[in-house]
């Protein structure tokens, strides 16, 4: 799971939007100034986790997040947002979203829910409350407003705006931004607007333009998941897949066109191993839902698949070195 630099850069243009100074914000970061200029460069999601607590920490802004939404420019989103400003439709530009977000993070790329009679755009790993999820969660669904706008015109009122975590103090911004239809609390951070506006249509596309950055991001796709190492790839494939039936070693394998024993091979040259790699998905999903405070630790074991509590007290305790009332005592202190 790594995160492109570019989006660094976006942090950086906010925090001095916001009257911050990019010396100050790097070096909470501990990010190489040099490092922003590489635009191949890619971060760890620790790493980014870092930059993100950085950003908060380096500007008074409360609602940094939303800011950045709204002002980003579409470079800081790579190629991904030129495809989308090139969509026949809303539908296609949700197709580029779907397939080449991984060019900005990969591990945690959002997906379509089909409800009867809506659909949304979810982001499943933003939920909880650190100021981590709720900068990246106000960023996201701002730039998918403005996407909005840009098929359906500056007047388009979605049907849900939906956050993982608690009503934040600052949620007279929110109101600003989605004009009153942002909810908290929910169970996903996803934006839900009706079936029909997949297929509106926009004025200003060039088919030809299209082509040419489609071409560009498969390129760039193709590359990212050959250059990233066995570990990463595992990764992925994990990250997508539900932790209660997280596949098999060979169910893998076959994802990446390998056999089951040269993965494990190639894993071990990585000072890796599979069961590790599964036991790291889990622990980030059990944190995940942990992080929500809305769960019971037994609605937490269940949603994990374990048979009971004091199972999944035992696993978070070897994951973690935390029991889980502990470590929900240090999000929300």
């Amino acid at each position: 799971m790594q995160v492109s630099i570019r989006l660094v850069s976006a942090l950086i243009a906010a925090v001095e939007r916001a009257g911050g100074r990019r010396e100050h914000f790097l070096a909470l970061a501990r990010i190489d100034p040099e490092l922003v200029l590489r635009g191949d460069a890619r971060l760890s999601v620790e790493e980014y986790i870092a930059v993100l607590e950085a950003a908060l920490e380096a500007t008074p802004d409360p609602a940094l997040g939303l800011h950045l939404g709204e002002h980003a420019r579409s470079s800081m989103y790579h190629v991904v947002a030129h495809l989308v400003e090139h969509a026949k439709t809303l539908g296609e530009g949700v197709d580029m979203i779907l397939r080449y977000s991984s060019l900005l993070a990969s591990g945690f790329e959002p997906r379509l829910i089909e409800y009867p009679d809506r659909v949304a755009l979810r982001l499943p790993y933003l939920c909880g409350e650190s100021g981590a999820v709720r900068l990246t969660a106000e960023f996201a669904m701002a730039g998918l407003m403005r996407m909005l706008r840009q098929f359906l015109g500056e007047g388009v009122r979605p049907l849900r705006v939906c956050f993982a975590y608690r009503q934040p103090a600052h949620h007279s911004e929110y109101r600003r931004v989605f004009g009153g239809l942002e909810c908290f609390g929910q169970p996903y951070t996803e934006l839900q607007f009706p079936r029909e506006w997949l297929a509106r249509s926009q004025l200003y596309a060039n088919p030809e333009l299209h082509i040419l950055l489609q071409t560009h991001a498969e390129r760039e796709l193709a590359q990212l998941e050959r250059g990233g190492s066995v570990r990463e790839r595992v990764e992925r494939v994990l990250a997508m897949s539900d932790p209660r039936t997280l596949p098999s070693m060979q169910d893998v394998a076959r994802e990446l066109d390998i056999s089951a024993r040269t993965l494990a091979r190639k894993l071990q040259l990585e000072d890796a191993s599979f069961a590790q790699l599964i036991e790291d998905r889990r622990m980030r999903a059990a944190k995940s839902l942990l992080q929500t405070g809305r769960l019971t630790i037994q609605e937490v074991a269940d949603a994990m698949g374990f048979a009971d509590a004091p199972a999944f007290y035992r696993a978070f305790r070897r994951w973690t070195g935390l029991t889980p009332k502990q470590y929900v005592a240090t999000v929300f202190r």
